[in-house]
């Protein structure tokens, strides 16, 4: 009946601690891993454990990722019972890892209680580092992502990343509850009861967090205004040709509210969604030419997201694109997204299944680009330098390589262009922002968060929220950012973390696997 009940309690506090639209506390993801590493040195062997904590991982990650069944149903056209189970697909995925904890959690379970969390937390570690990269990475429900709330607690994602954070709050949560475990056993010596280290460790960690935010959170430095225009047009009708017009017009509309400001709160750059122009931007006949001749006459940049497309002799070839516009209203380059979302940009030939093509976009399939530099917009004043927009469009705001990789190439502003318009009002938009919070903190990055439907916010280097929008509302937000170019820790560590996390795990753990091999 235990077995049950922990399985039961893990997987409620992945649910619980995740962002959610109903009761969201961080600290109840704490559970999850802590339920795991119960449930692991309580089988009698590791393949019970693998068999429960998969079981728990399935029901916790079904929970959370219960809005893929919404586009299915929406979008795809399934009835609701062949669209529900759709989430149990992914959350199998996402639980498998669960139960590789649990099992790893079962072979450790006679080391000493300091080794095994230690083992433990890197285990962690290494199992979302791989989850991030296998299959393309789905690095969703990542354990930091749900303390984003708590900005102090998040700090040293700032040194060891947001995986490398992740495993630090697993372990502790194995460590304090190993010192609960003990402390209901009887004749246990006292020293053996960790639950008071963990606590004192969990405090450390919001110390240093504290210590690491420095009173100007980032506002230091020459800053400038940007606004964001959530322009919340329905998903099923935006690529419509008759809505083409309406949708230039939404948005040069919530362009002007922005601009129509204190000169000194006037915004130098617009950002416009990903594919808020739902058109070619390149050959459309008339649309591009007013949206240039906006920022001209405002003399405002603009960036935006619209399809790209290039002739081949086979055809057509698609990207998911972001446009910049400069002062003078002037083209000056396009990024294209390197990192496609599978069934919501293409569908991998194995999956290639009717119902699932509706939920591409109105393009069909999108290509991975190959123009992904940053994009350089020059200094509007002799005094400042060249600002450089880091974009990462919709889902590759939760890769932190790929942010890693706009800043190594001299992005000193974040940019998030998004849809999230799919999941309606889910879970899904501020899973969403939870994860791209992260790779502010990660790099020491503002981060400019435009989105079609919400959420749309900016960050601060600390992962503040200092200005966010709503979900489902068209609204115009501004505020001053610092374009910044100093490197984080991470930043410097982050190739080599990784290889020092597999070694130092190998060395604590190897012995172990080793006088345990003949039992499995």
């Amino acid at each position: 009946m235990n077995m049950l009940w922990w399985i039961v309690c893990g997987a409620a506090g992945l649910w619980i601690g995740m962002p959610n639209p109903v009761a969201s506390v961080p600290v109840a993801a704490l559970l999850y891993p802590a339920f795991l590493f119960l449930l692991g040195t309580a089988s009698t062997s590791w393949k019970q454990a693998f068999r429960l904590g998969w079981i728990c991982g399935l029901a916790g990650s079904s929970a959370c990722l219960y809005w893929l069944a919404i586009p299915v149903h929406d979008f795809g056209g399934l009835p609701w019972a062949l669209a529900a189970p759709c989430p149990l697909f992914m959350g199998a995925y996402v639980g498998l890892y669960g139960g590789l904890f649990a099992a790893l959690a079962h072979v450790l379970r006679a080391e000493p209680a300091w080794r095994k969390s230690l083992a433990l937390g890197l285990g962690w570690y290494l199992l979302e580092c791989f989850r991030g990269w296998f299959l393309t990475g789905f690095p969703w429900l990542t354990l930091a992502s749900a303390f984003t709330p708590w900005t102090p607690a998040v700090q040293l994602a700032s040194v060891i990343g947001a995986y490398g954070l992740g495993g630090l709050f697993a372990g502790l949560a194995c460590l304090f509850a190993e010192g609960l475990r003990c402390s209901r056993l009887p004749n246990v010596p006292r020293k053996r009861r960790t639950a008071p280290l963990a606590a004192s460790v969990a405090g450390l960690i919001f110390i240093v967090g504290f210590g690491l935010l420095p009173r100007d959170a980032g506002t230091a430095g020459k800053p400038l205004w940007v606004s964001l225009e959530q322009g919340n047009l329905e998903q099923d009708v935006k690529w419509e040709p008759a809505m083409q017009r309406l949708t230039v017009k939404r948005y040069l509309s919530l362009s002007a509210e922005a601009l129509s400001v204190p000169e000194a709160e006037r915004p130098e750059l617009l950002i416009w969604p990903e594919t808020a122009m739902p058109f070619d931007y390149q050959t459309h006949p008339a649309l591009p030419a007013a949206i240039r001749a906006f920022a001209g006459e405002h003399r405002v940049a603009l960036l935006f997201g619209a399809p790209g497309f290039r002739r081949t002799l086979g055809g057509e070839e698609a990207f998911n694109r972001a446009y910049l516009v400069s002062a003078d209203g002037a083209d000056r380059g396009w990024y294209d997204k390197e990192h496609l979302v599978p069934f919501g940009e293409y569908v991998p030939p194995f999956l290639d299944l009717p119902f699932l093509r509706p939920l591409l976009q109105g393009v069909g399939e999108f290509l991975p680009g190959e123009s992904t530099r940053p994009l350089t917009l020059a200094a509007a004043a002799p005094d400042r330098d060249p600002l450089v927009l880091g974009v990462l469009i919709c889902y590759e705001s939760i890769f932190p390589e790929l942010a890693r990789k706009q800043v190594a190439e001299g992005a000193t502003l974040l940019v998030n262009i998004s849809n999230d318009a799919w999941f309606g009002f889910s879970a899904a938009p501020m899973q969403h922002l939870s994860l791209a919070v992260l790779r502010a903190v990660e790099q020491r990055r503002w981060l400019a968060r435009s989105t079609n439907t919400g959420v749309s916010a900016f960050v601060d280097p600390y992962g503040s929220l200092v200005v966010r929008g709503g979900l489902f509302k068209a609204e115009s937000l501004s505020h001053p950012v610092v374009p910044l170019t100093e490197t984080s820790l991470f930043f410097v560590l982050e190739p080599w973390l990784p290889w020092l996390g597999l070694l130092l795990f190998l060395l604590l753990s190897a012995p172990v696997f080793l006088k345990a091999r003949r039992h499995i």
